[in-house]
């Protein structure tokens, strides 16, 4: 900050420009701010593909910020400063934190899905997946721990990519079993909410959600074709 508007104000012809390491860090960066939301919007587009839902993949997005603050959070309490190794383990760390939410939200559908209340659901897979959740973050850090302490010169450059991806995924792990229910809760409060303006009643909190009502219409369909079908004649 004082170096370099001294060499200008003493050589004016002199130019400054940014080169070898400083350089290609600073053309990755550039690259990562356009290719970042979009790797971001294609993990969106597969989830709602899958869940058939546009809001439902808005909520499992929530835990990417999660991931990054958890990944800044590693930086900090190993030392290390940010690098562009950091910022490429933030990038992966988006794909991977997603896939808790994933696991967590399917599971609750497929117990809206079978008639169960709401708020049992919500209980019921949360507790269903919390083991699972819980071993896929510790065998995920644990592969990492061998990269977190290596103390070699030639490792030491991907040590900060693997604080990204392993202070990230257990940040994100806590508060995704902590408020992904909740967040469904709230949800479903303002689905709650939008139909009580077109009713002036409020539906059971059940009635309201996507996966129930698929199967509900899947049932008046199946309905529909029985009812439509001709019956077959007997031969006497």
């Amino acid at each position: 900050e004082k170096t370099f508007p001294q060499i200008r104000a003493d050589h004016p012809r002199v130019f400054i420009s940014l080169q070898g390491e400083k350089k290609k860090s600073s053309e990755s960066l550039g690259s990562l701010f356009v290719t970042y939301p979009l790797a971001l919007m294609g993990i969106y587009i597969i989830i709602a593909s899958i869940f058939r839902s546009y809001i439902q993949p808005l909520v499992i997005m929530f835990t990417v910020p999660f991931g990054i603050i958890g990944a800044v959070l590693g930086h900090l309490l190993m030392g290390y400063d940010l690098t562009l190794m950091s910022v490429f383990g933030i990038v992966a760390l988006s794909g991977v934190v997603v896939n808790d939410a994933i696991v967590l939200i399917e599971c609750i559908n497929t117990y809206l899905a079978g008639g169960m209340p709401f708020f049992e659901a919500l209980q019921r897979g949360a507790a269903r997946r919390f083991r699972a959740v819980i071993l896929t973050t510790l065998t995920t850090v644990g592969g990492l721990s061998s990269l977190l302490f290596e103390r070699d010169m030639q490792a030491r450059f991907l040590i900060p990519m693997a604080i990204s991806l392993a202070g990230g995924i257990i940040f994100a792990t806590v508060l995704t079993l902590l408020l992904i229910p909740c967040l469904m809760g709230a949800l479903n409060d303002a689905r709650r909410f939008l139909a009580w303006l077109k009713t002036g009643e409020w539906p059971d909190p059940t009635s309201v959600e996507p996966a129930r009502l698929r199967l509900l219409n899947t049932l008046d369909h199946e309905e529909e074709n029985t009812s439509a079908a001709p019956e077959t004649p007997v031969e006497g």
